[in-house]
């Protein structure tokens, strides 16, 4: 949309003294009175999923319509993963929608997960559950915007996938969630969007982020939205890589040639970008000449980002206040294809309420396998636990793998923050280190040599002849001098020793080595992202880069152009110890 100044004052304080009051008393204060009675509210969450399955294949095959009390619901139906509801999921995904639902549910779509490995899993996004799905983000939304009323009435920069991944057996639609969200918003919002959709259907990744960054640049923007704060440094990137071809781009209302976008998708955005924008093009021309390069602090001033803040994921977003400047962030809360599950209602935190209303959940201590499982209203702040929930697209008891901490109350409530996946750890010899861990060591050593790292992976190695050990794994461009590279890894080694006592012992006892510093070819993580989108045919919008692996291959197929040893000032290179930093063989991408 582009943004009209004679309009926007008219519209923002229409927003602002009429419509945001009224939701904010319909959506945000509803749901703050529900968090006061979190255990009834809850209860009734649990009633209403249990009515809906007992008319399904599933429920008929549970008893759903036998139960009686939460002893009843744990007896008969056991906490378990996907594998356990794919026969049903694959039913609906047939046609048979009363494999999970009853007669007449609509199902608006799949939705597609953003798994790494094997088949991607697909979910049923039925009606029902996706009003839920959507309360939550109304309520998030309202209080967003009711507390940063400003950017009402300006363009949003939402970064959303693509809508059609592909197609079910039964002829359903797969998606991922945020195209989803996209597809079925107002039409009121969807007119303030700046990007057009197309866009997220453009296959080249450089391409596409090139288009993002045109259209977005073409005049102020209020918002900016996404799931993992690496796209927004991404947009940021495309700014100074191709600033003098963007602003050129304006002026003239062209999309460079040089872009490989599909002859279509050109068609239409070209259509789009026609009209030329010589004011806007000279503004941003003097910005590059004042500095030498374009950042986006002096493209766009916002009144609010939105990205996750918590888990590993999050730790990326240190670097948004270098390109954006002074801008409130806010996280999205914990979603994921299978629903929203936090709603967080401040600026500037990793963490937010449970959405109580949308589904019903129970909690495992994290630390203590076969724990009995506990309702929202027992949980114990600063303790972590495992996330289970039911809901009303056909999961029960789901196991999903997230492990998450009580950090407080909002009445009976907990407020709760993602640390990482259940999967999220690694294990050479008995250390069990974690993601989270692993993040918070990355970012102690950081702040003491002023190293921001926004992309990294800590992985593990086993080389004949040498002690199993781990290597912090970076893009060159990234830690250009070897030297300070091996002196963060040193710093991180010894934060992980401090924290991690199994870590510290084995490092003592040289049972673990020096971890190792491994720098990769610039450009070598997109390419890795791009692998891993095509074989999982997912969306790049999904995908989450790991700090932590456990995979001993981990380094195969990527381009190394170094490694050097954090404990010597040589490289472990066998055949040439005693470099600043020896070229290793090179890895075929």
């Amino acid at each position: 949309m582009a943004h009209n100044r004679f309009r926007y004052p008219v519209a923002n304080a229409v927003a602002r003294w009429g419509v945001l009051p009224l939701l904010h008393r319909r959506r945000v204060h509803r749901f703050l009175q529900q968090c006061q009675s979190a255990r009834r509210v809850q209860r009734q969450v649990l009633a209403r999923i249990l009515r809906q399955g007992a008319q399904s294949a599933y429920g008929y095959d549970h008893g759903l319509a036998d139960i009686r009390s939460l002893a009843d619901f744990r007896r008969r139906i056991p906490i378990a993963g996907y594998d356990y509801a794919a026969p049903y999921i694959d039913r609906v995904a047939t046609g048979e929608t009363t494999a999970l639902f009853p007669a007449g549910e609509e199902i608006l779509a799949f939705v597609q997960t953003s798994a790494t490995t094997g088949r991607p899993k697909v979910f049923p996004a039925n009606r029902s559950w996706f009003q839920a799905y959507q309360r939550g983000w109304d309520v998030w939304g309202v209080q967003a915007f009711s507390d940063h009323p400003a950017l009402f009435g300006l363009p949003i920069v939402q970064l959303a996938g693509a809508w059609r991944m592909g197609t079910t057996p039964g002829g359903h639609t797969i998606t991922v969630s945020s195209a989803l969200i996209e597809r079925f918003q107002t039409p009121f919002i969807r007119r303030h969007y700046a990007l057009p959709p197309e866009i997220a259907r453009i296959r080249n990744l450089d391409a596409r982020g090139y288009a993002a960054a045109r259209f977005a640049a073409a005049g102020p923007v209020g918002f900016l939205s996404t799931v993992t704060p690496a796209w927004f440094l991404r947009l940021a990137d495309n700014l100074r890589q191709h600033a003098p071809t963007l602003i050129r781009d304006l002026a003239d209302g062209t999309i460079d040639r040089q872009f490989d976008i599909e002859a279509d998708l050109r068609a239409r955005l070209e259509w789009l970008a026609r009209r030329p924008q010589p004011q806007r093009a000279q503004a941003l021309a003097q910005a590059l000449q004042r500095r030498g390069e374009l950042r986006a602090r002096d493209v766009w001033r916002p009144q609010l980002l939105s990205c996750w803040l918590g888990g590993t994921v999050g730790h990326a977003a240190r670097g948004l206040a270098a390109e954006f400047g002074d801008v409130p962030v806010r996280d999205q809360g914990l979603l994921s294809s299978e629903g929203r599950h936090t709603v967080p209602l401040h600026d500037g935190v990793p963490h937010g309420p449970l959405s109580i209303d949308a589904n019903y959940y129970e909690f495992l201590p994290a630390h203590e396998p076969g724990g009995d499982p506990l309702e929202a209203h027992e949980l114990t702040v600063g303790a972590d636990y495992r996330l289970i929930f039911s809901t009303l697209s056909g999961l029960y008891r789901y196991d999903i793998g997230d492990i998450v901490r009580c950090v407080g109350w909002q009445g009976e409530a907990p407020v709760l923050e993602f640390l990482q996946k259940a999967a999220g750890y690694c294990d050479l010899e008995g250390e069990k280190l974690s993601s989270h861990t692993v993040c918070e060591a990355v970012t102690w050593a950081g702040h003491r040599l002023g190293h921001d790292l926004a992309c990294y992976t800590w992985a593990p190695l086993r080389r004949p002849g040498q002690p199993p050990r781990y290597a912090l794994v970076v893009e060159a461009s990234a830690l250009p001098r070897p030297a300070a590279g091996r002196e963060l890894v040193r710093l991180i080694d010894q934060r992980l020793r401090e924290q991690v006592l199994v870590y510290g012992t084995a490092r003592a006892s040289r049972i673990l080595g020096s971890p190792l510093l491994v720098r990769l070819a610039d450009g070598e993580w997109r390419r890795r992202q791009e692998r891993a989108a095509r074989a999982q045919q997912a969306s790049e919008l999904q995908f989450k880069h790991p700090p932590l692996v456990s995979d001993l291959a981990f380094l195969d197929g990527l381009n190394v152009l170094d490694e050097s040893d954090s404990a010597e000032p040589g490289s472990v290179e066998p055949s040439s110890a005693g470099s600043e930093s020896t070229p290793s063989r090179a890895r075929a991408a």
